[in-house]
């Protein structure tokens, strides 16, 4: 199945060119809320989860992606205001945990669950749905380390089949494909436009 990265342009052209994504650890993303989905009144609960987080944070990295590349506000928040890119992975279903969106935070009893650590971290507020969220989640030793990022190559599990240009980037479909290897000759790149009737981006086919 087809899954989307939003980028902006710098960083999406340096993803090209690399044929890889950075990987993100709990400490990085921009939900405070993260690993924190349950009600945490319990000091000892709290101090627990916190100790938690923290030891999955030094092992494990999360790659981020969405089931659609269509919703305005997350070009907006994640690809530079449009100017940015959206990258298409081809991945196995098997290899995502979908994120579970709820309006109240979870029960502290889910403790007790031994995938409960699982379920945090495929847990978030429901105002966040929108982003129709995927992850990958892999130990960091898994991941090429430069500096202190993580990044995650390109490969049969993540195949890039699509690479989209925002409606207010400046960017060239030439351009794009020159930043592109030979290992990725059936990649499809497509401009990106606001719908005419619709609160959604499409596919500008007058730039095709």
């Amino acid at each position: 199945m087809e899954y989307y990265h939003f980028t902006n342009t710098e960083y999406g052209i340096n993803n090209l060119v690399n044929r890889r994504i950075k990987a993100s650890t709990l400490d990085n993303l921009n939900d405070p809320f993260e690993m924190l989905g349950i009600e945490l009144s319990n000091k000892a609960i709290r101090k627990s989860i916190k100790v938690m987080k923290s030891e999955m944070t030094k092992k494990f990295g999360i790659l981020c992606f969405s089931k659609t590349w269509s919703n305005p506000v997350q070009w907006g928040h994640y690809a530079d205001n449009h100017r940015g890119l959206c990258l298409g992975f081809e991945i196995k279903k098997e290899d995502l945990k979908a994120v579970e969106y709820v309006s109240k935070r979870l029960n502290s009893n889910i403790i007790k669950n031994p995938e409960f650590p699982t379920t945090l971290l495929t847990t978030k507020f429901s105002h966040w749905r929108y982003e129709k969220e995927h992850r990958t989640v892999l130990e960091l030793s898994k991941f090429v380390k430069e500096g202190s990022l993580y990044f995650q190559g390109f490969n049969e599990s993540l195949k890039l089949t699509k690479v989209i240009i925002g409606s207010e980037s400046k960017l060239t479909r030439e351009e794009v494909r020159k930043h592109l290897t030979e290992l990725d000759n059936g990649v499809e790149i497509i401009h990106a436009r606001a719908a005419f009737k619709d609160f959604k981006i499409v596919t500008d086919r007058s730039k095709q």
